[in-house]
């Protein structure tokens, strides 16, 4: 390590130019193998891909957030970039003929993993999408053993909590003044992973 450091810093001295490092102090807890399907058929039968994403694809998940949220991202650069880097969190991101079109974020915990957010651009929406990445990074949280996925979601997005309660997420509490930009409440919801297997046709597994 303290040879690669030394020779970044002699090239940046070189060059003049300061070159951007990318690399994790400690291996993922997660890896390729964990991703049991890498494509999604859409309602015109047309295949989007899904992988973990990388730093490479920090400005598709910028993107995706401002195609959904009026040109904002309630999660910034700094934000996405500390979680890609993680050793305990992760994201899956979609691509549709290079356009990115859905990513999910989740943080691994002890004995669960928790959606940190999730998001479909408004033209791909309501074709399973979503419902697709939370159950392929349930499936993930299975083999690290976890048995519980959780999230939380504002009281007012009744759409969300619908689809969420038809995966087999179940209410919690209720937590106040959760979001900043408002002040609105979140609920809490779970997802018992031993449920999970219940809904594997989603995952199109030939």
């Amino acid at each position: 390590m303290k040879e690669a450091t030394g020779l970044r810093k002699f090239k940046e001295w070189v060059t003049g130019k300061k070159e951007e490092v990318d690399y994790m102090l400690f291996r993922p807890l997660v890896d390729e193998k964990m991703l049991i399907q890498k494509s999604y058929q859409l309602e015109n039968g047309e295949m989007v891909k899904i992988s973990f994403a990388t730093n490479s694809d920090l400005d598709a998940i910028i993107q995706i957030q401002e195609a959904c949220y009026d040109g904002q991202a309630p999660w910034g650069r700094a934000a996405v970039q500390s979680e890609l880097r993680k050793r305990t969190s992760f994201f899956l991101i979609s691509y549709h003929v290079g356009l990115p079109i859905a990513f999910i974020g989740i943080s691994l915990r002890p004995q669960s993993v928790h959606v940190t957010n999730i998001a479909t651009i408004p033209p791909y929406q309501k074709q399973g999408l979503a419902t697709f990445l939370i159950l392929l990074a349930a499936n993930i949280g299975k083999k690290l053993d976890r048995t519980l996925m959780t999230l939380e979601v504002r009281m007012s997005n009744e759409g969300a909590k619908r689809l969420y309660r038809k995966i087999g997420f179940e209410d919690g509490k209720i937590k106040k003044n959760y979001y900043h930009n408002n002040g609105e409440d979140a609920l809490d919801m779970e997802l018992n992973l031993d449920k999970v297997d219940e809904y594997n046709e989603y995952l199109q597994i030939k």
